[in-house]
C-alpha cells in the first residue's frame, strides 16, 4: 500500500517532463481509489522539477525495488556466503535497534 511521503521510482520514461525510468519522487497525495497519486520530483538542490498525477503502474516503492535486488543478489551467492550475509543483516538490525533506544 502506497502512502503520502513514500519514496517511489518511475517505472517508465516520461520524456515530456524530462524524467527517466528510475527517477525518484515522493508521494504528496493519494487519491481515494489508490490507483492515482500526486508525485513530486525534485532536483538535488530541492527545486521542484515536476508535480505529476501518476497511475499505480507508473511507480514502484523504492523499498520494493531494493528488496527485489537484494534477493537477486543473494540467490546468486555461493552457499558459503549466505551465513555471512545473514550475520551482516543481523548486525545492521542490531545497530538500528540501538539507535532507536
Amino acid at each position: 500500500m502506497l502512502k503520502e511521503l513514500d519514496v517511489v521510482i518511475l517505472t517508465n520514461d516520461l520524456p515530456e517532463h524530462d524524467l527517466k525510468k528510475g527517477s525518484q519522487g515522493a508521494i504528496v497525495h493519494c487519491y481515494e481509489d489508490e490507483q492515482a497519486f500526486e508525485v513530486e520530483f525534485v532536483s538535488e538542490t530541492g527545486d521542484t522539477l515536476a508535480l505529476l498525477t501518476l497511475e499505480r503502474n507508473q511507480i514502484q516503492l523504492e523499498r520494493e525495488l531494493i528488496k527485489h535486488r537484494v534477493v537477486e543478489l543473494i540467490d546468486a551467492f555461493p552457499v558459503e556466503l549466505l551465513a555471512e550475509v545473514r550475520d551482516f543483516a543481523e548486525f545492521l538490525q542490531y545497530q538500528q535497534q540501538n539507535k532507536a533506544s
